[in-house]
């Protein structure tokens, strides 16, 4: 989390390697670009610090193929972070978002996960 400018600082997490390389999807060779509303990209917010990329893909892959898993390491206050979810298709990430957003706990007394579809390029506002 970036203050005053939110997850997403207009390179994503790591431009070169990561997410979405200056808004124009995952770096390597392209897929999932940006503004695909197919897309099978997800973010998934209140995660405890702790959470590891194992615990995080048996959750998810209840709901579909997962193709890439990233977790940020929590820069918030309250100590919790946050992580990225790729699906094969858009509709197992549609699945996941209406079955987990703020009705599941990933860990006891962690509070409910957020499930979003991740940010498309060029929607991200003037940051």
């Amino acid at each position: 989390w970036d203050s005053g400018k939110g997850w997403d600082s207009g390179k994503g997490w790591d431009s070169g390697k990561g997410w979405s390389d200056g808004g124009k999807g995952w770096s390597d060779g392209g897929k999932g670009g940006g503004g695909n509303t197919n897309s099978g990209r997800l973010f998934v917010g209140n995660l405890p610090a702790d959470i590891t990329t194992e615990a995080l893909e048996y959750v998810f892959k209840a709901y579909g193929a997962v193709q890439k898993t990233h977790v940020m390491a929590g820069k918030s206050k309250s100590g919790q972070c946050c992580a990225f979810v790729e699906y094969a298709t858009g509709e197992e990430a549609e699945t996941a978002v209406q079955t987990l957003h703020e009705k599941y706990e990933i860990k006891p007394g962690a509070g409910m996960i957020m499930v979003k579809r991740a940010r498309s390029e060029g929607k991200g506002g003037p940051y």
